[in-house]
């Protein structure tokens, strides 16, 4: 068994992070960062196509954190067109200061993401020394992924998120607890508050709820520093 240590920030999507909060995630010594769908959103574009625009800002701003932080980070998401010139929801990954690699959104929302196709990228990632998988926002929704998951006895879990505003607090939990249960997998789910929408930021096990954001806590920034133990997927 081994222990991953993973950083969640739920961050305001329009906020970038100050030096402080940079030094906050690099005192944490985690392996990974997680950043909620849709960060950082630095621009108020008005379709994705035209916040394909602002793809190196977005990126520099995760290089800007890498600078400090050596671990892993899942950097959110943001629109671009790929090597196939399909404009998608990507997710970067960032290590080093180098940018890794992307995971694309299979399943693009019918209402926020206007234009965009689905993504092809693999959702399992092997990096920090761990192998897991990928969500971005309605791919938790996506059979063929978890189908994915299951055939390669997948551990660990991030969902990188954006709260539907039409759940409750408490259904959000309980949906999430029994996923975790069913599929016998650690779920770490990171959301960002945005323009009055909620984030519930959480951590769920085969054991129930480990972790999650308090209900009064729905509309703020959030740091929080996991403990996760591992049995199957560590690589040594």
């Amino acid at each position: 068994m081994a222990v991953i240590k993973i950083a969640l920030y739920q961050k305001n999507l329009h906020k970038r992070f100050t030096l402080d909060e940079i030094i906050k995630v690099q005192q944490s010594k985690a392996q990974f960062l997680l950043l909620p769908e849709g960060f950082p959103h630095l621009f108020q574009s008005v379709s994705p196509i035209d916040g394909a625009k602002h793809e190196k800002e977005y990126q520099d701003h995760l290089l800007e954190i890498s600078e400090k932080f050596s671990g892993v980070i899942l950097g959110g998401s943001h629109y671009r067109k790929n090597e196939n010139g399909k404009l998608v929801s990507a997710l970067p990954i960032v290590q080093s200061l180098v940018l890794v690699d992307f995971y694309e959104k299979k399943t693009p929302s019918t209402t926020i993401d206007v234009g965009v196709a689905s993504g092809s990228t693999e959702s399992i990632f092997i990096m920090g020394g761990l192998r897991f998988g990928l969500l971005l926002g309605e791919d938790l929704n996506n059979d063929s992924i978890w189908s994915e998951f299951q055939k390669e006895n997948i551990e660990i879990i991030f969902h990188l998120d954006a709260t539907n505003p039409n759940k409750s607090y408490e259904e959000d939990l309980s949906f999430y607890e029994s996923l975790a249960k069913e599929k016998n997998i650690h779920l770490v789910r990171v959301c960002g508050p945005s323009e009055g929408k909620p984030a519930r930021s959480l951590y769920a096990s085969p054991s129930g709820i480990n972790w999650k954001v308090g209900k009064l806590e729905e509309d703020k920034e959030v740091f929080k520093t996991l403990s996760v133990n591992v049995m199957r997927s560590y690589l040594l």
